[in-house]
């Protein structure tokens, strides 16, 4: 299993880097910062299942092994727990290309348009 602390910083330093904003849409509360983002009962549950099912429509290969419990505090409603059959910097290349999908010209990411994505590739 990879440990969730450095799947947490690894993902944080992975949308600083690459200049991703996830901007709310709500008057005057701005972008999210990417150590929020990166949480595991925020938003990384639902990243990193994109991130697999990009995977997998990619390489016909298996999932991540993706561990995630039911969560009413959580942001998305689950909190990710695991990732098991998958090396770090699968997840994070697989990460980086969603992203590079979602994300305007200005590398902004809006929940609107993370919703929309997930939806059309989860059915």
């Amino acid at each position: 299993m990879s440990d969730l602390d450095d799947l947490v910083r690894c993902c944080t330093t992975l949308i600083e880097t690459q200049g991703y904003r996830f901007e709310t849409g709500i008057p005057g509360v701005g972008a999210l910062p990417a150590w929020r983002v990166a949480q595991t009962n925020v938003l990384l549950p639902v990243l990193l299942r994109l991130a697999e099912e990009f995977w997998r429509s990619e390489t016909k290969g298996a999932g991540f092994g993706l561990k995630l419990e039911p969560d009413t505090l959580s942001v998305t409603g689950y909190t990710l727990t695991g990732l098991y059959h998958v090396p770090l910097s699968i997840a994070l290349l697989a990460l980086n290309a969603v992203l590079r999908t979602i994300a305007d010209a200005e590398g902004r990411i809006t929940l609107e348009a993370l919703t929309t994505y997930a939806q059309t590739v989860t059915g």
